[in-house]
């Protein structure tokens, strides 16, 4: 067989076991908080030892570590870089769940069945997916030229600070690499080639306050923040400055259905524009006293083509017209919206090889969550997220469809194998 025959049979011959390993890794605990994953990164460890693929631990926060797995291939070539977290979100009220949320049942949905539990779209299917893809790429690596390196990293739902950034930051010759794959939920019917930026504001509302019955001796600090939201609102109008070839991409109409249909219904116009979310109110102590405070927690993001810096510009233009106004940003050192370019090579790979399956190629579209690739980009990496879909992510009865994974996974190997091999 030739290699690329050898692939094609592993990813055929090995569903079972890549499910049961998916269903293993569900039902140990990494939700975040606390993001402990501890046990989970012992996981991974494990199966690579069995693959007998080198890897080592990065750790700077003890209960957070990170797994760097490298190999070179027969020759010089591209370095390709894989990147999957193990965090995943809170679970909430357990009761609540059909299944227990760390169960890794497989539930039948009439089509192929779903596996359940927290984490399982969000995205323990996806750093699944590429460990596969690692061992399977490692099994032949006397065929391959270049280099890949797998990064299996933690706190990616509290920002990365011990995790991905960390990683880029501290560990750059190992992790950087050419070009940089990730499998967080995307829809497959879409291929994320850059995000939007994350801004977070706190603003404070502070009058003298007083008795509601007089009304006329003080404002109202719930007041002021109902009138401060309105105004905070008309920022979602600002016009982004998107370079053409984001521009000329994202017009399309092939391009607008597809983000539609991976994002929800609006998502494409959503894809395009900063979108303000009051997250949190918090004002006022009784019903017949003028509120004398009030916070907000709002979070921007602001697309491709709008910078940080022009929606702060638009912020302090809106507080200063408020009584009592003042913000500071929360998470400071957020980067920019980020993307590469929708041409590059490795979204022809994606494409086509998703297209082999799905009978319609996947279209290049721009990420409205963030994601690790961020810091990638960010030092000059192209990056490019293929993915299952994002519904239910985070929510009660979280399930993966057990065809997606199997596709995203199958994907991403052909995908890889490609590229490095086109390198050559």
């Amino acid at each position: 067989m030739t290699a690329r025959e050898k692939l094609l049979h592993w990813l055929d011959t090995e569903k079972d076991r890549q499910l049961q390993f998916l269903q293993a890794f569900t039902r140990i605990d990494t939700c975040n908080p606390p993001g402990d994953t501890v046990e989970a990164a012992d996981f991974f460890r494990r199966f690579l030892d069995e693959e007998k693929v080198p890897h080592r631990t990065e750790a700077p926060q003890a209960t957070m570590p990170n797994l760097i797995s490298s190999f070179a291939g027969k020759g010089k070539g591209r370095h390709l870089v894989l990147n999957g977290h193990l965090d995943v979100f809170p679970i909430g009220d357990r009761s609540v769940w059909k299944h227990d949320p760390l169960s890794g049942d497989i539930v039948d949905d009439g089509v192929d069945g779903r596996v359940y539990g927290r984490g399982t779209v969000d995205m323990k299917c996806g750093t699944t997916a590429l460990l596969f893809v690692h061992a399977y790429l490692h099994r032949l690596r006397d065929d391959l030229p270049g280099k890949v390196t797998l990064t299996v990293v933690s706190d990616e739902e509290t920002g990365g600070k011990w995790g991905a950034d960390w990683l880029v930051r501290n560990c750059a010759d190992e992790v950087l690499g050419d070009c940089v794959l990730n499998t967080e939920p995307s829809g497959i019917h879409t291929i994320r080639f850059g995000e939007k930026s994350m801004l977070w504001l706190r603003f404070r509302v502070k009058v003298r306050g007083g008795h509601s019955a007089y009304p006329h001796t003080s404002a109202s600090a719930t007041k002021i923040a109902a009138s401060l939201i309105k105004d905070l609102e008309t920022i979602e109008e600002m016009v982004p400055d998107e370079p053409e070839t984001v521009r000329q991409t994202l017009q399309r109409g092939e391009v607008m259905e597809a983000a539609d249909r991976s994002l929800g219904q609006g998502g494409a116009a959503v894809m395009r524009r900063t979108s303000v979310n009051i997250g949190t109110i918090q004002g006022g102590v009784k019903i017949n006293m003028l509120p004398a405070e009030c916070v907000l927690d709002v979070d921007f993001r602001p697309p491709v083509g709008i910078t940080r810096a022009q929606v702060m510009a638009k912020v302090a233009e809106i507080a200063r017209r408020h009584q009592g106004v003042t913000f500071e940003e929360l998470l400071a050192g957020n980067p920019e919206s980020t993307w590469s370019d929708p041409t590059h090579e490795m979204v022809g790979h994606l494409t086509r090889n998703a297209a082999d399956a799905l009978g319609y190629p996947p279209q290049p579209i721009v990420s409205l969550g963030g994601t690790d690739t961020r810091f990638w980009r960010r030092a000059g990496v192209p990056c490019f997220v293929y993915g299952c879909s994002p519904a239910g992510m985070g929510g009660i009865d979280e399930a993966v469809s057990i065809a997606e994974f199997h596709h995203v996974l199958r994907t991403h190997a052909l995908a890889a194998f490609d590229y490095l091999i086109a390198g050559s």
